[in-house]
């Protein structure tokens, strides 16, 4: 049986893997940041409209960083918590 750190890690990583091949199957979707900066470029407000555009992006970013972060720094303490031991 595998120590619980070690089974952790497994599930942390098994479970990124299947997230970053979720990520890539959806294709098509990678494509909606272009065509809506497309959209703003044609835009008679653009000078505006894009400020709060990027400002949007940022805020959207946020929650995913915040969620990465704190899956490494988890796998960082259990691996300084399994050393210690």
């Amino acid at each position: 049986m595998l120590p619980e750190s070690t089974r952790l890690r497994c599930c942390i990583v098994v479970g990124i893997a299947v997230l970053a091949s979720l990520a890539l199957w959806c294709e098509p979707a990678l494509a909606q940041c272009a065509m809506c900066k497309e959209a703003l470029a044609n835009s008679p407000e653009a000078a505006a409209s894009t400020r709060q555009f990027n400002l949007g992006i940022l805020v959207l970013l946020v929650p995913p960083v915040t969620m990465f972060a704190g899956i490494f720094v988890m796998i960082y303490r259990s691996g300084k918590a399994g050393a210690n031991q």
